[in-house]
């Protein structure tokens, strides 16, 4: 109960931040963007205080992080829609959005690339610096700040401008980064391999319950979940264990705890498995993923409060 509440009281605090800086009279936005920086700060230093929090507040943030940032281009979409209809574009014969946007542009990027070279990151990194991420969100969040203090032509050059300013962050380094990065694997390349080295792990997994005893329906159960892993368990199985886990009742403790050490025993030869590849391959991406998801799994198992 406390960890649910201290994860709302860290999902609300942006929020009193926010009000907070308003009623004094400083940017709401700004305030918390330096509070962001500062909790992160402080969370490298504390992950492992409270492990299952740290875990839980970072699976809460990475939705809200996807909804959030998604919003963004929702709204940048909605403007375009209404930049469209209201017939701006050609109302703004001068075309001084277009060149404010570009000195805004190049002018970030600047600044960006200086930050880099004073934090010694080279040439090159601070020039991928510059570049990378979707610059303008913040400013987007700002413009509206301002809606009340211009007139109606002054905010629609600023929105303008604005999106101008995210559509070359996201153009620009699309294109530029093709030349100056080292190619990676692709995303359907690394799904082949994590698919292969899958079916990999969990064969080594079975192989190690085919040398343990067990009762033939503790077996049956460790069997199917390890298979679930590779998705190899057809309709017919699923409707199998549903039917025979409805009908017959759930294992006794002892059975439950012979269950829970044999999934731990095969995972852990996942474990090894993976470790062997990692030293053979430099592509460890996927790899940690993959190894993630057996830690999940064990932590599952491990559960107490939480039996599944």
């Amino acid at each position: 109960m406390a960890y649910n509440a201290q994860i709302l009281l860290f999902v609300s605090t942006p929020f009193y931040i926010y009000f907070i800086a308003e009623e004094l009279k400083v940017s709401g936005i700004i305030a918390v963007v330096c509070a962001g920086l500062m909790q992160n700060s402080e969370s490298i230093r504390s992950r492992f205080i409270t492990t299952r929090q740290f875990h839980n507040g970072l699976v809460l943030l990475r939705l809200l992080r996807e909804l959030l940032n998604n919003t963004i281009f929702v709204i940048l979409g909605l403007l375009v829609v209404r930049i469209i209809r209201d017939d701006l574009i050609i109302g703004n014969t001068n075309s001084q959005w277009i060149v404010i946007g570009i000195l805004l542009y190049i002018t970030n990027l600047l600044v960006r690339y200086l930050y880099g070279l004073l934090s010694k990151m080279g040439n090159k990194g601070s020039i991928i610096f510059a570049l990378g991420g979707v610059h303008g969100a913040v400013t987007l969040a700002l413009v509206y700040m301002i809606i009340n203090n211009v007139s109606s032509a002054q905010f629609d050059m600023i929105v303008l401008a604005e999106m101008l300013v995210i559509i070359l962050s996201m153009v620009v380094p699309s294109i530029v980064f093709r030349f100056i990065l080292d190619h990676d694997m692709s995303r359907k390349e690394a799904g082949k391999q994590v698919q292969r080295l899958r079916q990999e792990m969990v064969k080594e997994g079975l192989k190690a319950v085919e040398k343990i005893y067990l009762p033939e329906n503790i077996r049956e159960s460790v069997v199917y979940d390890l298979r679930d892993q590779k998705s190899a368990n057809s309709f017919a199985d699923f409707w199998h264990q549903w039917a025979k886990a409805s009908r017959y009742p759930e294992f006794n403790e002892q059975e439950k705890e012979l269950e829970q050490r044999a999934l731990l025993w095969a995972f852990r030869a996942e474990r090894q498995y993976l470790d062997m590849v990692s030293q053979k391959e430099n592509r460890r991406d996927y790899l940690f993923e993959l190894y993630n998801e057996i830690l999940l799994a064990e932590s599952i198992l491990l559960d107490t409060e939480n039996e599944y």
